[in-house]
């Protein structure tokens, strides 16, 4: 048995050189989606190296703890996509996959920050520019 806390995942978290991991909440009640990414030890001047509180983390997202508050916590999943061992590319996947799942156009999605930026979008991308970048990546 792996002690990740709460954490769905195959393996033992947490272990070096991963520095952090890429996380999905499943509220299995609203049936919606948060994604999000925490790491493993602190990087600040007060708490660098010291291990985070990863285990027992629900999420830095103001709404979410309104709701954690307000309903049990077995209504939801604590699922690990991955981990990763640079704090870039934990950045890139959290943003990467945001865009991917079009989470500022989902009603699926909690998340409309990508990156610190609010991406409460009202124009979606076109089929075009999905076609044309398709398109244009042929030749690549």
């Amino acid at each position: 048995m792996f002690d990740n806390g709460h954490w769905k995942f195959v393996e033992q978290m947490g272990l070096e050189p991963k520095i952090g991991f890429l996380y999905v909440i499943k509220d299995n009640y609203m049936q919606k989606l948060y994604l999000g990414k925490k790491f493993y030890r602190g990087h600040g001047k007060l708490n660098k190296g010291k291990e985070s509180n990863w285990r027992t983390y629900t999420s830095s997202s103001k709404f979410l703890k309104e709701i954690f508050k307000e309903r049990p916590k077995d209504e939801f999943e604590f699922i690990c996509i991955e981990e990763y061992v640079t704090k870039g590319t934990l950045a890139y996947a959290e943003t990467w996959t945001l865009c991917h799942v079009d989470a500022p156009f989902s009603d699926v999605w909690y998340n409309y920050l990508i990156g610190k930026i609010f991406w409460k979008l009202h124009e979606p991308l076109t089929k075009r520019h999905m076609t044309r970048l398709r398109w244009a990546m042929e030749f690549v």
